[in-house]
Parts: structure tokens; C-alpha cells; sequence
């Protein structure tokens, strides 16, 4: 699994500048109001060839009376129990203040592999970054995260902390698939009957699952990792230390999964939550299957089934390219489409296309529709599209100016290239690149 690299510290200190800075993208709201990030985040990182979970946590204030505080302060809590490195960020400019060294005590007592960051830093005082020491974590690190000033070095001494773990090759034929889904859904009986063994303890109470568990499986003539994960709930539900690990275990198994395995309950109504799932899958670049589960309790499945897809992509309308399956774990009918399914995406997910090939659909789509003008009256043109990479399939598109390109006319090209390509349950990256 991936290691977990945690940022913790007091509120405004730039966490999530840093964060932001540490991916190369703005993925966390950055605001001057203090305590904005209230619940974690999460990305994945790589430098130097070494991939990690990134975890951005809310302000640490304990003497604060906001009702948030004392849920951020159990969700940095247990962030730091997962953490392999905890990143203590500070404000070079105030100084070290009281509420560090509360952060500081909280950390140490943590007793993971600590970096303390001195953040808006890029004009160091010697003394000040000197004063940083009294923290007790050891030597500061001045950075800037907002310019980028030093962050190399900070990542060069986050990936000498990562354990050193030497995990097995993988076979890249192998399709590894996470199953994800809220609490009570029939996550572990839907495993169960795919391996056709009771491997997952499977209990009608919500959260039964706490860890992350995986089972290798032949079938169809193919390898398969299976993950079981606990069911996420919504934040503001979750209390319980264990459901935190839960989550975070979850999302590490979507970070190295191929195929993600959606489970709703379908006498249940739709939620967010749901929507956040099939989210997370897309925003990891997974090829996704949404499995609608307890088919057996529907009074008319004709009727039932017609509803659901009409109303379907009306309330996930991001979700129309993806497979949705109709079984029952508990009666065992329908699994017999998973798998075969799951062979299917993963196909469309390391698709490769020959330039040629891409270049004369892209024309094609191109002259049916043209690319409309800008309020100034330029004109998108395009010039040539290559595949850049697959697992998922990626395409740089090179034109004048990818300023040019309306968000409309970009759905309307991943339209076109869905319909000529397939690309069933799997996302397409496009990236746009200036040519001359």
C-alpha cells in the first residue's frame, strides 16, 4: 500500500498551500480566513520515482469553543496513527508561538517520523528559524510554499523518512479491482460469492469491515486482486476513531486499483455519498463499474429497472459511460456479469490507439462540429493528438492556444472520442499542449 505522509499543524499556517505545492495543483481550498480546512484530504504524490498518499488536516486549536474543532482534532489524530511521516508546519514570520508547541507535545507523543516545516520562509531569519529548535522536533526546514522555495529539499528528506519497503513485481496483467461503497450495502457477501468462499467476516451491522483486505482470484482465464473495504460514511456521521482508519484504508486501496467496484443499495436512495465515491474513482483515474446491489427485494425489476436508468444518469450525469450491473449477493444472481465486466473495462483502460487512427477521428469529430470562437473572436486550432499513456488512456492534443477551448466544446471532442473508441467505465484524460 501506499505510505502515508501526513501535514499537521496549527490553523493559517499554509498547510494546504503546501500541500497544493507538494502535487503540483491546486487540489485544496487555500483562503486567508484561518480553519478552512476542516476535513482531511487526500492525493497522491510521487517524487523521485517514489509514489505516497498525501493527507492535508485541518487548524489545531484545542482551546477553540467551535463544536468543528473537536472533530478535526480526531481526524488529525488519527491521520497522525496512519501517518509513516508527519509534516509539522509552522509560520516563519509569527514565529514560534504557544499553540506550536501544543502541536509540537501532540506530535511527539504520536511518535511517527517528524519533518518540521517553517513555512513563508523565503526570506529566512536566522534567528527566527533558530527559536524552532525549542519545538523538540528536531532541525526546522524554511520553505515557501506558496513560491516554491526549497520544496525539493523538503521532499527529498520526506522520501528519505518513507519506509523502505520492498513489495512483490507486480503482473501487469494482473486487474486489481477495490470494492468501495457505503456501510451496509453488501460489500463482503458480493466478495464472498465471487470467491465462492466465506474469506470476509460478513455481518448485517454496519462498519463489520475495518481493514482492507486482499484475496487473489483465477477466473475467466485471468488474474484478479480482490479489495474489500470498510463503507464510507458521510463525514459529518463519522465518530468513530475506527471508521477514520476505515476511510483511509479505502482510499488507498482505490489509489492502486485498476477497477473500482461502486456497490449501492437499491432500495436505498440515492446519496452524495454515493456521488463522492464514483467521484473519487474518477478523480483517481479508475475505471469504475457501478454494481447495483439487494436486486432480489425489487417487487418489479422491469419497472425498477427502467426507472433507475432514466433517473440514473439525471442524478450521476458523469457516471453515463459507466457499466451498471443488477445482482443480488445474498441470492447470488447477476454476479456471473462482474468479472467479465471488469475484463471488459480493464481493456478500455490500458487501450492504446495508433496516432493515425486518432488523428483521423479527431477530424472527424473536428469538421462535424467546429471549435466556437472566444468573446475576442479567436479561434481553437488544432494541429496534431497523440496517446501519451494509458491505465487510463491519455491524450495530448496540440493547438494554437489550449486558452482558446471552451468547456463545452471539450465535453463535446470526449463525446466524440467515447462514441468512435467505447471506452466503457473508464475516464479519458485530455491534455491540451501549445504549438506552433
Amino acid at each position: 500500500m501506499l505510505p502515508i505522509v501526513a501535514i499537521v499543524g496549527r490553523p493559517n499556517v499554509g498547510k494546504s498551500t503546501l500541500f497544493n505545492r507538494i502535487l503540483g495543483q491546486r487540489r485544496a481550498i487555500v483562503d486567508e480566513l484561518p480553519g478552512l480546512t476542516r476535513d482531511r484530504h487526500y492525493a497522491e504524490g510521487e517524487w523521485s520515482g517514489r509514489k505516497f498518499l498525501l493527507v492535508d488536516t485541518g487548524g489545531i486549536d484545542p482551546q477553540s469553543a467551535h463544536p468543528i474543532q473537536k472533530q478535526i482534532l480526531t481526524q488529525t489524530t488519527v491521520a497522525l496513527d496512519e501517518a509513516d511521516v508527519a509534516l509539522v508546519v509552522v509560520d516563519g514570520q509569527e514565529g514560534v508561538t504557544g499553540l506550536d508547541r501544543e502541536v509540537a507535545e501532540r506530535v511527539r507523543r504520536r511518535g511517527r517520523p517528524t519533518l518540521l516545516v517553517v513555512n513563508k520562509a523565503d526570506r529566512p531569519r536566522e534567528e527566527i528559524i533558530a527559536d524552532f529548535f525549542s519545538l523538540g522536533l528536531g532541525e526546522p526546514i524554511p520553505v515557501s510554499a506558496l513560491h516554491g522555495y526549497r520544496s525539493g529539499d523538503l521532499l527529498d528528506e520526506v522520501i528519505r523518512l518513507l519506509p523502505t519497503r520492498d513489495p512483490a513485481p507486480e503482473d501487469p496483467t494482473t486487474i486489481k479491482i477495490a470494492v468501495i461503497g457505503r456501510p451496509n450495502v453488501g460489500k463482503s457477501s458480493l466478495v464472498n460469492r465471487l470467491l465462492r468462499q466465506e474469506r470476509m467476516v460478513v455481518d448485517s451491522v454496519a462498519g463489520t469491515t475495518r481493514d482492507a483486505v486482499d484475496t487473489a482470484l483465477q477466473a475467466h482465464d485471468r488474474s484478479f486482486l480482490l479489495v474489500d473495504t470498510a463503507g464510507l460514511r458521510r463525514d459529518t456521521r463519522v465518530t468513530d476513531k475506527v471508521e477514520f482508519y476505515s476511510v483511509t484504508r479505502a482510499l488507498r486501496a482505490v489509489s492502486r486499483a485498476d477497477i473500482v467496484l461502486l456497490v449501492i443499495d437499491v432500495g436505498r436512495e440515492p446519496a452524495r455519498q454515493d456521488a463522492k465515491l464514483a467521484a473519487l474513482a474518477e478523480e483517481q483515474r479508475k475505471g469504475l463499474i457501478v454494481v447495483l446491489n439487494k436486486w432480489d427485494l425489487v417487487e418489479d425489476p422491469a419497472e425498477a429497472k427502467a426507472a433507475i436508468e432514466e433517473e440514473f444518469t439525471k442524478v450521476y450525469p458523469f457516471l453515463e459511460h459507466v457499466p451498471r450491473l443488477y445482482v443480488s449477493a445474498l441470492a447470488g444472481k447477476g454476479l456471473g456479469k462482474i468479472l467479465p465486466t471488469a475484463i471488459s473495462v480493464f481493456q478500455e483502460f490500458t487501450r492504446t490507439i495508433t496516432t493515425s487512427v486518432l488523428n483521423e477521428a479527431v477530424g472527424q469529430i473536428l469538421n462535424r462540429v467546429r471549435p466556437p470562437a472566444t468573446a475576442s473572436g479567436r479561434h481553437l486550432k488544432f494541429y496534431y493528438a497523440a496517446q501519451i499513456g494509458s491505465r487510463p488512456p491519455s491524450f495530448a492534443l496540440f493547438v494554437n492556444n489550449p486558452r482558446y477551448r471552451a468547456k463545452n466544446y471539450v465535453s463535446y471532442l470526449e463525446s466524440g472520442l467515447r462514441t468512435r473508441f467505447g471506452f466503457e467505465g473508464t475516464p479519458i484524460v485530455l491534455e491540451w499542449k501549445r504549438s506552433e
